[in-house]
């Protein structure tokens, strides 16, 4: 495997300062109305709820400094977001009663906004905009983040930022969109020196701002786990998807990282077998923004472990995650069929007449009743936990377009259990694996199988005699 994660010597371990000019991470949506005052700097945080390792927050504390003005937090979560459920709500709120205290810690004031409706929501930037003299959120390029950005650029209140922390290497660095990791991992490599570094940490010198908060700040701060999910029982959401052992929030994964680095990266080369358990178990605190790609892949460079296993980890770190990111960005429609490689659209229609084995319904999949046990212990993972296994999860994906008369129902099926029930769903790595059962950043295989033409072929039935998993299918096998 190539090595991409090890930068030259030479000012690698200097921190990042928080202030670049230009700046590749920093997309101005809004310059604001002519002669508007503010009397603090806001950083909405969406998709980065963390106050460490934060590079949109640092920035923020930067400009509050350069300006000599308060600093203030803002953090929702919406009734009306796309599968909002117990599960995703509980794990944000668990995440903001540990994290309103360390952006406290920081200098800023802290609200943590819980709307019961969407008329409540209504207006809320609006009006925070009217008294804030910069605003600084994260640019996320998937899911709501993209509509999120073009609703800000319409406030025309106080000049607006959008701040790229989801890559090591900024995704402006990095377009267009590219094809494989291949193309990507030398783009990757030859920007490390510059951003494979710690961050600058700063604080607020004016200290925390009085905002005129219009909506009643939930007293998230210090909240236990029994009383969130009591709170997230009486919202107008999914009760269906209840919440999960995984505690949200960056202290829970910072705890994990360091058990991981302890205790399983050396045998991290073995990642496929579900029974050795020695994936990370970051995906969900990722999504959420409750530990950077950065933070992990730095102390996964540090860590006292053999050179192979570093490098595997770091590869789907700094390449494969960074190739997911990069089809957000570039590419609008990274969460549709039509994101696949002409090849493989070709391919897969040329193979919509071959017979199926079975066909299945979205209600079938979702209850896991198939006959598949392999796919069936990966749907009952996911429903009891909001993970799958990494490997497994490629399987799970390519099982369903044997189910389906059309390959483009698969796609939406799997894209539909994906957001409703995933922790770590409504990203680009989990869209980008879904596409990737399906050929995107893949090559035709051959010769043609029926269903799936040159599309990778993949089958469950060979699982239990490739991969050590007796005892998951033990436990998650029904």
């Amino acid at each position: 495997m190539p090595q991409v994660f090890a930068p030259s010597k030479q000012g690698s371990s200097a921190p990042l300062s928080p202030i670049l000019d230009p700046d590749p991470r920093l997309r101005v949506l809004s310059p604001g109305a002519p002669l508007h005052r503010g009397a603090f700097v806001l950083y909405w945080a969406q998709f980065a709820r963390r106050a460490d390792d934060n590079a949109a927050f640092e920035r923020a504390i930067a400009e509050a400094n350069a300006r000599r003005l308060p600093l203030a937090v803002y953090e929702s979560i919406r009734v009306d977001y796309p599968h909002a459920s117990e599960r995703i709500h509980a794990f944000v709120l668990e995440g903001a009663a540990v994290e309103a205290r360390r952006y406290r810690e920081r200098g800023a004031s802290y609200a943590f906004f819980l709307p019961r409706s969407a008329e409540e929501a209504r207006g809320v930037l609006r009006r925070l905009s009217r008294q804030a003299a910069l605003l600084i959120t994260d640019d996320f390029p998937s899911f709501l983040g993209p509509s999120h950005t073009a609703r800000l650029e319409r406030l025309g209140t106080c000049p607006i930022w959008a701040f790229d922390d989801n890559t090591v290497v900024p995704l402006a660095r990095l377009a267009p969109e590219q094809y494989a990791a291949r193309t990507i991992r030398p783009r990757v490599s030859r920007e490390l020196d510059v951003w494979f570094r710690p961050l600058h940490r700063g604080v607020c010198e004016a200290g925390p701002a009085a905002v005129e908060w219009p909506f009643e700040p939930l007293p998230v701060e210090g909240m236990d786990r029994a009383s969130i999910r009591a709170l997230v029982a009486g919202l107008p959401i999914d009760h269906e998807v209840t919440p999960v052992q995984l505690e949200g929030g960056s202290a829970a994964a910072r705890a994990r990282l360091e058990v991981f680095l302890r205790r399983a990266i050396a045998r991290y080369p073995e990642h496929n077998h579900p029974d050795e358990q020695v994936t990370t178990g970051l995906s969900a605190y990722l999504h959420f923004g409750m530990i950077g790609a950065r933070e992990v892949a730095l102390a996964v460079r540090d860590a006292s472990a053999p050179a192979e296993a570093r490098d595997a980890l770091l590869e789907q770190l700094l390449v494969r995650r960074t190739l997911a990111f990069n089809l957000a960005r570039e590419n609008p429609a990274h969460r549709t069929f039509e994101a696949l490689p002409a090849w493989a659209l070709k391919t897969l229609q040329e193979r919509e007449q071959d017979p199926r084995p079975r066909l299945h319904d979205r209600g079938e999949l979702e209850r896991a009743q198939t006959d598949d046990p392999v796919w069936n212990a990966a749907q009952r993972e996911l429903r009891a936990t909001g993970l799958i296994h990494n490997y497994l999860r490629m399987l799970w994906g390519k099982g369903v377009l044997a189910w389906k008369k059309k390959p483009q129902e698969a796609f939406e099926d799997l894209v539909y259990l994906n957001d409703r029930w995933a922790l770590d769903g409504r990203d680009p790595n989990t869209y980008t694996n879904i596409l990737w059962c399906f050929g995107k950043h893949d090559r035709p295989w051959g010769p043609a199988r029926p269903i799936f033409g040159t599309v990778r072929y993949m089958s469950s039935s060979l699982a239990p005699r490739k991969l050590r998993m007796s005892g998951y299918l033990r436990r998650w096998g029904g």
